[in-house]
């Protein structure tokens, strides 16, 4: 008689490990999720961090307008400045906005209407381009409200005063269909997040509730989160 023995899962033991795994693909999804989202947002906001202090430090360099605009299409080949940031979804351009006419000594000649003035012109150097924000997987996009479209920076490293058109950029907001939840820091912290741009022209995250909030008013015009 053939007495060998056959081991295997019992239906039991089968029901159990499904019921694990299915515990845990549970949790982790989510949790995926929420790396991924985080991921997106930490990305869009040191890409403008970094733009800020790049513009800032160009002008001072060079002694010149340098501005920092959205763009709706930041990589086409003669990309253009939306100063209100309708359209742009995160996208922009730094350029060296002024117009290369320069005196006897070699110094720039800032007098040209053109200098400054948050438009792109033929002869101006793009020296930064930032693609929009993509979807965010499995709702919604990635939203962005600001309280104007752009700023720039003079030749002292400065933010010059408002042109004519909308105020320079103070305020950015970014958000996802999270809201103003709780994020990962704490009770107070936020999944969304804020760029505060102060008088100086340097920007910083700010990651609290109570400051998406203070965000949410400061840019107003419909701005929501979500």
């Amino acid at each position: 008689m053939d007495t060998r023995h056959q081991s295997g899962f019992t239906l039991w033991e089968l029901l159990i490990t499904l019921l694990v795994a299915g515990i845990l693909v549970g949790i982790g999804v989510p949790n995926v999720r929420d790396a991924q989202r985080n991921s997106a947002m930490s990305s869009a906001t040191n890409d403008l961090i970094t733009a800020l202090l790049a513009a800032k430090a160009e002008a001072v360099k060079r002694r010149v307008p340098v501005t920092l605009c959205a763009s709706p299409d930041p990589t086409a080949a003669n990309p253009v400045c939306s100063q209100t940031g309708a359209g742009a979804n995160g996208g922009f351009i730094v350029w060296v906005d002024e117009n290369g006419n320069l005196d006897p000594n070699k110094t720039p000649i800032l007098t040209d209407a053109t200098d400054g003035n948050a438009v792109v012109d033929p002869n101006e150097p793009i020296l930064m381009r930032s693609a929009a924000q993509p979807s965010m997987a499995p709702a919604g996009t990635l939203r962005i409200f600001a309280n104007s479209g752009y700023i720039v920076f003079g030749g002292n490293g400065w933010p010059l005063p408002t042109i004519p058109g909308p105020p320079y950029l103070t305020w950015i907001l970014y958000c996802d269909d999270r809201g103003n939840g709780h994020g990962s820091g704490g009770p107070t912290f936020s999944t969304a997040r804020a760029i505060r741009v102060d008088t100086t022209g340097r920007g910083s995250v700010q990651t609290e509730q109570a400051d998406i909030t203070n965000a949410l008013a400061q840019i107003g015009g419909g701005a929501s989160c979500p």
